[in-house]
């Protein structure tokens, strides 16, 4: 009978894989580093995850999943759209700009081949509760009547770019800062 797998050399494995990717790249990605950056033989890594393209699968969904549900985390359905989207979007950024290595990672492997289809539809999933919001905020004629893909981007798109800003050391975010792109954000939505 095999033993169940370990969590917390799931969590160790993660983030070594994490760290190489951000450093190599997904294709300079090799399991015998991910294992000797991990503390692990090589041998067991592949019990955990048979080959890369899993494990970078399976770390996307886990980032991607626990980011999700932090930021869905301040949503309350009693309270008005806008105290929801200034809720949602400020929790946004600061997700981002507290993790920016797992907001990295989880943008730019959303555009790799290396995305299976399964993972990106359990990804697309994920953002389910946002899409429902957006279409609400269109009902209530709150949000422009765009394709909600294209409203997603519109609000997501610019603070991956402060991010790396921010990474590069080309900007240190301050709260007018903050206050003074969440504007643009509202006005770059609402009608």
């Amino acid at each position: 009978m095999a033993r169940p797998k370990d969590d917390s050399k799931i969590d160790v494995i993660f983030e070594a894989t994490l760290k190489i990717v951000l450093k190599t790249g997904f294709n300079g990605l090799k399991m015998a580093d991910v294992a000797k950056a991990a503390g692990l033989a090589t041998g067991t890594l592949y019990i955990y995850f048979k080959n890369k393209e899993v494990l970078i699968n399976e770390l996307f969904l886990s980032l991607k999943t626990a980011k999700t549900h932090r930021l869905l985390s301040v949503y309350n359905a009693k309270d008005s759209f806008e105290v929801n989207f200034r809720n949602l979007w400020f929790n946004y950024l600061e997700l981002s700009l507290n993790e920016p290595e797992r907001m990295l990672f989880i943008e730019q492997f959303a555009h790799t081949s290396l995305l299976t289809k399964k993972t990106k539809a359990l990804g697309d999933e994920l953002l389910k509760p946002l899409e429902e919001f957006l279409q609400q905020g269109i009902q209530q004629k709150k949000v422009r009547k765009l394709p909600i893909p294209l409203l997603l981007s519109q609000l997501m798109g610019p603070i991956y770019e402060i991010v790396k800003l921010q990474m590069d050391k080309k900007i240190v975010m301050n709260k007018n800062m903050k206050e003074g792109l969440y504007e643009i954000a509202l006005r770059g939505i609402s009608i």
